[in-house]
């Protein structure tokens, strides 16, 4: 995984982070909470106060969302490290909410305002989900993937193998070429054949080959592990495989290892797939801002 990639875990780093940013919420509420009451007209997000924390809360969202852009510009040095503005976009973000709720006076607003909100929560949301797995696939990735390949490689790994497959299996049964009619031909003829080589054939162009490749069937028999064990077996069992109980463990090792960077595969998606919702809604929420902000003024 790139380093600029890498999981955004919570750890001491944050303390600070965090207990400013729940201050300055707490603060900020409670100071607009008083001044309602003691307001003799009603808040509204055009009144001074309701604009000033409108305001607010807009550069903390501008600021959080200023972290897409750094990753364009990583000469910039200038402008900080980049795990401090991770830091401030999970916790400013999260501070923002505040200031827009005290703005809207804890009110949806019209039709436009009710698609800002929407865009808000959503934001919100998806951030703290992604968040959460990002404190919690990565310590599964370390039980479950022993051995972590970098996620840009897992195809190249996959070719590898498949090849090294091919030649383990050509030095046993000999060289093939085969297509799909092949694998239909060889498996019928593995079903009446009592030489275990040829069954070996069959089962290696029928499972273990596809499964090597870079989309491994999910119906696939390797896919677990038991039941791999027990293919194995029974090939180990079969007339002619009594010296080559080596060779076939060296393909079930290959087997175990596509497995587990189908692990790695699944992991890495769900670490990163919540941001096909979280970036969308960031966009919307920026171009829904900029209409909010265009409507206030002219009406």
């Amino acid at each position: 995984m790139p380093a600029a990639e890498l999981p955004l875990l919570i750890d001491s780093t944050h303390k600070r982070w965090i207990v400013a940013s729940g201050f300055l919420g707490a603060a900020a509420l409670s100071a607009y909470l008083t001044y309602r009451e003691l307001s003799p007209r009603e808040l509204t997000g055009g009144s001074t106060v309701g604009l000033w924390y409108g305001v607010i809360g807009s550069a903390l969202m501008v600021y959080a969302g200023l972290l897409s852009a750094l990753r364009r510009v990583p000469s910039w040095w200038w402008i900080g490290a980049r795990q401090t503005w991770l830091r401030g976009h999970i916790w400013l973000g999260l501070l923002s909410a505040v200031f827009l709720l005290c703005h809207a006076n804890f009110r949806w607003g019209g039709p436009i305002e009710v698609l800002l909100w929407v865009a808000v929560i959503g934001v919100l949301v998806t951030g703290v989900f992604g968040l959460l797995l990002q404190q919690m696939l990565p310590r599964l990735m370390t039980t479950r993937v022993p051995s972590e390949a970098p996620y840009e490689q897992i195809p190249h790994l996959c070719r590898v193998m498949r090849k090294r497959a091919d030649a383990l299996i050509d030095s046993i049964c000999g060289p093939v070429v085969a297509t799909e009619l092949d694998i239909e031909s060889t498996r019928a003829a593995a079903r009446a054949a009592e030489d275990g080589k040829t069954q070996l054939r069959a089962f290696y162009e029928h499972d273990v080959r596809p499964f090597l490749g870079e989309r491994p069937p999910r119906s696939s028999p390797l896919n677990n592990p038991l039941q791999t064990e027990a293919r194995f077996g029974k090939l180990r069992q079969l007339a002619g495989m009594d010296e080559l109980h080596e060779q076939l463990g060296q393909l079930a090792t290959l087997c175990d290892e596509r497995r587990l960077l189908r692990d790695q595969e699944r992991i890495h998606f769900w670490l990163h797939s919540w941001l096909l919702i979280h970036v969308p809604l960031s966009v919307a929420l920026l171009v829904l801002g900029v209409a909010h902000v265009v409507f206030s003024l002219y009406y």
